[in-house]
């Protein structure tokens, strides 16, 4: 009896330092599929809908047992064609954060493609901000909380969050793409008129016969 309640103890245990770390974390999380647009990594118990966010039209998804805490997504184009990665997504941070009236309280941070900050909306609220690039999208989330402690306690749900979305189409207008991929012009030059010289010399008069 002893020796494979041993067993099962330690099968127990095994099993638990086999599961990934991620997976014990997450619990009952799942993909879930928005609009036919994204796929996100929610708790089973989460709800999404179409909100009005501050930056404007984007898609909730909220905590159905603390309804306050909502999470806006939006997916929209890149709106940079810089060479440099960072450099896209400084320009398209500052963008999300002029349309939401967000103000970085701290310095970006950069990821591989993305970037975040901490920042304050203008109704007082603090805010964390997410900005990824993928595919000629930028995937925008961001949370709007009461005080920066409640931003920072939400730190690891709402970046599990946003790292989770996925587009499922490339952007629809790639602008830096269709830059990329313009022929260079062929300058066409109009002739220079030349113009035409009349002989206006008079013929010699021939001698005449004295």
């Amino acid at each position: 009896m002893i020796p494979l309640r041993l067993i099962s103890i330690f099968l127990a245990v095994t099993a638990t330092i086999l599961v990934p770390v991620s997976a014990a974390e997450q619990g009952g999380w799942a993909n879930q599929t928005i609009e036919e647009k994204f796929v996100v990594l929610l708790p089973s118990d989460w709800s999404n809908f179409l909100v009005s966010s501050y930056a404007g039209p984007a898609t909730g998804v909220m905590d159905n047992k603390e309804t306050s805490n909502v999470i806006a997504i939006q997916i929209a184009d890149n709106m940079n064609c810089s060479d440099d990665n960072q450099e896209n997504l400084r320009v398209n941070i500052e963008s999300v954060n002029a349309k939401a009236g967000i103000a970085n309280l701290t310095p970006f941070e950069y990821g591989s493609d993305n970037v975040t900050e901490y920042g304050k909306y203008n109704d007082g609220k603090f805010a964390s901000v997410f900005v990824r690039l993928s595919e000629g999208n930028v995937i925008s989330v961001f949370g709007a909380y009461e005080t920066m402690e409640d931003a920072k306690a939400k730190a690891d749900q709402f970046e599990t969050i946003a790292r989770s979305v996925t587009p499922l189409s490339p952007g629809s207008t790639d602008i830096c793409a269709a830059e990329k991929n313009k022929p260079t012009p062929v300058p066409t030059y109009k002739p220079r008129p030349v113009p035409t010289v009349k002989n206006t010399v008079s013929p010699t008069a021939s001698a005449s016969s004295p």
